[in-house]
């Protein structure tokens, strides 16, 4: 039993390397930082509707996903540059955790070597998503959690029920993946309706239909209101959308993507070959799962439930594997599951958290030296906060760290946001980019007084022409960015 208590399982192990590997990364994602104004500017001055960060933001500031900027302004103030880092890795960590309980639950605690190929597809469809800072590291970790809601009501525990409102009302004010849970909720209970006949059933059904409407109406109760409830159609239906790299179809020059395909396949043999087939599991993975191939942002979320349906249908065929598993694959697996009944998941990745914590409390660094400058050009940012407050025409992805790092004061011509500028802006962006005819009435539109801009290909483009025209003059150069200051900005006396 003292073994026991310290021996790491397979999760513990992954969930120890990712805390630490993530722990002690600097801070590198563009959305981050606009994340990081958002909750900023939330608790300086509370919500708005107006975008507070531009001008061209006409379509307003929708911050639904407010609760993470405010979270990682909260830890930045604690644990300083490493605030971000280390919810990223408790969140990654703790999920990995997660996941293997949830396997074990649905394949009735065997937990072997399909568990573990399943649980590393898992894991390899993530991948690509935790060197990013952002807000979906919760959207992964609550889906998780609703799923462990889901299979345990499905075992009979109707008190569970009770907690899908307050995950609800939590997951809308941390990201945009929430509508997945009352989904996900529903679907499964018109399942196991049709799994298992009868009025009971029916009732039981019912019941988990009522409360995944209460979960969908409970997250109306945040700033942006009912306003929530139509926002995932209206920001998929996005023209803008649309062209961004994660909304796009599954790309298959990713591993991540023949993982999940790897997955998907395993699952359907696994569902094929089991005598009973459970609706319950399979009604939500069969959607989320075709969803996930046209849009492969929902990957990692339909990763989770294609492995449970492997592992609920696979565990009926359990009891024919001794006749037809080759000796070695049958001593591996039986080793892995005595393995996972011998560890535990939680010790050793908690203690490296709370060891990491223990440093960075020690001796918190700001956020400008916990920042990769290779990727944030923080010296052309800093050479912009000495300026007077003015308009800046910038690429998308800077925009972010503008307004984190120079203020709102100094109003971005776009940002990775996305949703809050009207079409004709990112239309105005492209050909200001690309140099498409156009890009001059777009320029002389926004009137801007500054340039922060990539100076590589195809940044060179606008560079180039503007050099010609004259008018600007440069202030900064930092890695691949410049900045340039409009010269009647200065004749003027005034932005």
């Amino acid at each position: 039993m003292r073994m026991r208590a310290v021996l790491p399982g397979p999760a513990a192990l992954a969930a120890l390397v990712l805390a630490v590997r993530l722990g002690l990364s600097p801070l590198k994602n563009f959305d981050l930082f606009f994340h990081l104004a958002g909750g900023r500017f939330v608790l300086e001055h509370g919500f708005t509707r107006v975008d507070p960060f531009s001008v061209t933001g006409t379509a307003g500031w929708v911050p639904h996903e407010w609760g993470f900027g405010v979270l990682c302004i909260a830890l930045i103030h604690t644990l300083g540059a490493a605030g971000p880092a280390m919810l990223i890795a408790a969140l990654v960590a703790s999920n990995a955790v997660l996941l293997w309980t949830a396997l074990g639950q649905a394949s009735a605690g065997h937990r072997g070597l399909v568990a573990l190929a399943a649980f590393g597809c898992i894991l390899a469809v993530h991948a690509p998503t935790w060197p990013q800072e952002r807000p979906f590291h919760l959207g992964h970790l609550l889906f998780t959690a609703c799923v462990l809601g889901v299979q345990a009501w499905r075992t009979g525990n109707e008190r569970v029920l009770w907690f899908f409102p307050l995950l609800g009302a939590a997951w809308a004010n941390l990201h945009g993946s929430w509508l997945l849970g009352p989904a996900l909720l529903g679907a499964s209970a018109v399942g196991l309706a049709l799994d298992t006949p009868g009025v009971e059933t029916r009732r039981r059904a019912a019941r988990a239909v009522g409360f995944a409407v209460a979960m969908f109406l409970a997250a109306g109760l945040g700033p942006d209101g009912p306003r929530i409830y139509l926002y995932p159609l209206q920001h998929s239906l996005l023209s803008s959308t649309q062209g961004i790299v994660e909304w796009r179809p599954l790309n298959m020059d990713l591993r991540a993507s023949w993982a999940y395909l790897a997955l998907a396949g395993a699952a359907l043999f696994a569902v094929g070959g089991a005598p009973v087939r459970k609706l319950a599991i399979l009604l939500p993975a069969a959607v989320l799962g075709v969803a996930a191939i046209k849009v492969q942002r929902h990957a990692p979320f339909a990763a989770v439930l294609l492995a449970l349906a492997l592992m609920e249908h696979a565990v009926q065929s359990r009891g024919e594997a001794p006749a037809t598993t080759p000796g070695l694959l049958k001593r591996l697996d039986l080793f892995i599951e005595g393995w996972s009944l011998r560890s535990r998941n939680i010790l050793w990745p908690a203690l490296a958290l709370v060891a990491l914590t223990g440093v960075h409390l020690a001796s918190p660094r700001t956020l400008e030296q916990g920042v990769n400058r290779a990727v944030i050009p923080l010296g052309a940012l800093e050479a912009l906060r000495k300026q007077p407050p003015g308009r800046v025409l910038n690429p998308f992805v800077i925009g972010g760290p503008i307004s984190y790092f120079a203020g709102p004061d100094y109003k971005v011509f776009i940002d990775s946001r996305n949703d809050p500028f009207p079409l004709s802006i990112h239309e105005d962006h492209d050909k200001l980019v690309w140099g498409e005819p156009g890009w001059e009435e777009a320029l002389t539109r926004y009137d801007p007084d500054y340039l922060l801009w990539e100076s590589g290909n195809p940044g060179n483009i606008l560079l180039d022409s503007l050099r010609a025209r004259g008018g600007w003059r440069e202030e900064s150069r930092d890695g691949n960015y410049v900045l340039w200051v409009r010269e009647r900005t200065i004749a003027a006396g005034h932005p």
